[in-house]
């Protein structure tokens, strides 16, 4: 039987198939100074405990490319073999295109044309990389899972989850967007429209090294954004078994157990790493502030205030984009899980507040445009902690 295009894309993940859709590869870094981009991913690995000489020698897997540009770090440790799977024509082209620059690396990768669903191997390897596409639905753990199978015994794993606390200031961005986008208007006229009401919020960013289209296109404008949030409790669920988490970025957990406590039944790794999430899960709402630990029970209440909202917001967009209802009593959920998130923040200082209040009033009025959104004081310099980059490593084999 022959399979359509539109057969095959159906089976691929949402926001591939948004990537597809419009030729996009929104994932490209303004790179520039490609000694400062290294830097920058050996900072990264440094802080997930991954060290250059884990990379030198080593056999490098890395899941879901993209541009290619994040492996040119491991790729600049001169491993004994990188392989790079990447199933996006604009990705694959991406990768081709770096690593015919002069000078760009000092080894060649395999890239394997495939979505990682269709990829089949044999060989573990000592570094497995997957960043921002693994999301939280029972196919994309599964695909969790299988990631977990192609690390060797003490082996390393590196993937990113998501934060429902550090994500909601985006979700909430989503659901301005569906107050102000044009559904019906040619792509690039709806990019346009977001552009002006969300550069001015990208420009308060430091460091920022996506443009504002590229970012648009792959937060508010992608359908399948909100499939994304794959969180810790979930990874650790998911691979637990048979890894124990190392690290992360940003690094929220601290150890003050004493070493020769940690035998048998008390070294328990992930029991305390995920303790420390929910001690510090707050810190992920506002990238501006560091606070002390809080109640765990207090951050579980809001993570789980923080999932009604993204539902809201996942209601509100099937509403507006595919007419599945009125998007009236959405925007009432919201405003009214929101003000329960207002109260669980109560005990914290009001500059956690302020932007979520702005919001509200905003998001209350019958009317807004682009111009209302980008003018926004408090809100648009709001952006959480929403990406968090962990370490496994894969136990030895008994």
């Amino acid at each position: 039987m022959t399979t359509t295009t539109g057969q095959r894309r159906a089976n691929l993940p949402g926001h591939l198939q948004y990537y597809l859709q419009h030729g996009l590869n929104p994932v490209r870094y303004e790179m520039g100074d490609t000694e400062r981009h290294l830097e920058r991913r050996g900072s990264l690995y440094r802080c997930l405990g991954i060290l250059p000489r884990m990379f030198r020698g080593a056999r490098v897997l890395e899941i879901a490319p993209g541009t290619g540009q994040n492996s040119l770090y491991p790729a600049s440790q001169q491993p004994r073999e990188l392989v790079l799977v990447e199933p996006n024509p604009a990705g694959i082209r991406d990768i081709r295109q770096l690593y015919a620059q002069p000078g760009i690396s000092p080894v060649q990768p395999r890239l394997i044309e495939s979505t990682f669903q269709d990829f089949q191997t044999d060989e573990r390897f000592d570094v497995v990389v997957c960043e921002n596409w693994l999301g939280h639905s029972k196919e994309e753990r599964q695909l969790l899972r299988k990631l977990g199978t192609l690390v060797a015994p003490d082996g390393m794993l590196a993937i990113t989850t998501v934060a429902p606390i550090g994500v909601l200031s985006n979700v909430l961005r989503k659901a301005l967007t569906a107050r102000v986008d044009e559904p019906d208007a040619p792509f690039s006229r709806r990019t346009e429209i977001l552009v002006q009401a969300f550069g001015p919020h990208l420009a308060t960013i430091p460091a920022m090294t996506r443009s504002a289209t590229d970012w648009v296109h792959d937060n508010v404008m992608n359908p399948a954004y909100f499939g994304i949030i794959l969180t810790i409790p979930m990874a650790h669920e998911d691979l637990g078994r048979d890894f124990d988490f190392l690290s992360s970025s940003p690094n929220f957990a601290t150890d003050w157990r004493w070493f020769k406590a940690l035998h048998g039944e008390e070294r328990d790794f992930n029991g305390h790493f995920l303790g420390e999430y929910y001690a510090n899960s707050h810190n992920f709402l506002d990238y501006r502030n560091i606070l002390p630990r809080r109640d765990p029970e207090t951050n579980r209440d809001l993570e789980a205030l923080c999932w009604e909202l993204i539902e809201d917001a996942t209601s509100l967009e099937d509403a507006f984009y595919h007419k599945t209802g009125p998007t009236a009593p959405w925007r009432q959920s919201l405003l009214t899980h929101l003000q329960a998130a207002l109260a669980n923040l109560s005990d914290l200082p009001a500059a956690l507040s302020d932007p979520l209040r702005e919001f509200a009033d905003l998001f209350d009025r019958e009317s807004i445009t682009p111009a209302d959104i980008a003018n926004m004081r408090h809100f648009g310099g709001f952006f959480g902690r929403e990406t968090v980059y962990v370490s496994l490593q894969a136990r030895t084999e008994s």
